[in-house]
């Protein structure tokens, strides 16, 4: 189910804790897989519904399920429209949420909508929620319309050469210190030949809005290479 991102693994003790504190039982194959990797970014990204949904005629879209430490049990965006019952929230995109139902005692999988204010039952379990996940790529060229976890979860999944597309299509509106980061792994992943381009550019055009730090930290990465850096740093100090 994950995209592997070294993410700890939840122990027994914390989830018998948050269990306690919010008297309800966790389904077991969630419980199961917080244990093998406590949240992150998932493989597959739609699963099918029996009505339109924001997201499109017959689906909906998710990008990660959070572990413990990130469930969410009272959303702000529920406050103006509270529903009844008992949800625990596991996943969320803007004000769009899935997580368990509580109106039974295996916890139903719904999906909530607060700006459009839909509620939808879209599995009957955890399991049956997991086997209805599917595969399906984002369109490429549309990656400057798309929220940030979103594009977490394609970088994710793309080759080097699909990263670097993806990352030319957001030099100007992505939010800066994101943007270095994900500079700053293909660096790690030592392919600097495909991040310098890109972090030229950003040091040429958004030099004041790029964060010191960070831009400090890819120049000290970027010297193990046999890239000359020289006239790129005299630019970063605005000489």
């Amino acid at each position: 189910m994950w995209l592997k991102t070294e993410s700890k693994k939840a122990t027994e003790e914390q989830i018998e804790q948050f269990e306690a504190q919010n008297k309800v039982r966790l389904p077991a194959p969630y419980r199961a897989s917080l244990k093998e990797q406590n949240g992150g970014f998932i493989k597959k990204n739609h699963l099918k519904t029996s009505e339109p949904t924001s997201y499109g005629i017959n689906f909906l879209e998710i990008y990660q399920i959070f572990g413990i430490d990130n469930l969410i049990t009272e959303p702000q965006a529920a406050l103006e429209n509270p529903l009844s019952g008992h949800y625990i929230y596991f996943s969320k995109d803007g004000a769009r949420f899935i997580g368990f139902d509580y109106h039974t005692e295996e916890p139903s999988i719904f999906y909530a909508d607060f700006e459009t204010l839909q509620t939808l039952t879209i599995a009957s379990d955890f399991d049956s929620f997991q086997n209805q996940l599917y595969f399906e790529p984002f369109e490429i060229q549309q990656a400057p319309s798309y929220g940030q976890a979103k594009l977490d979860q394609m970088l994710l999944q793309a080759d080097f050469k699909t990263r670097v597309e993806i990352l030319a299509l957001l030099e100007d509106e992505a939010e800066k210190t994101w943007y270095l980061t994900q500079l700053k792994k293909l660096i790690l992943a030592k392919k600097e030949e495909l991040a310098y381009p890109l972090f030229e550019n950003q040091i040429l055009y958004f030099r004041r809005k790029l964060p010191e730090g960070l831009v400090l930290e890819l120049f000290e990465l970027l010297k193990a290479s046999d890239i000359d850096l020289t006239a790129l740093q005299r630019e970063w100090k605005g000489e």
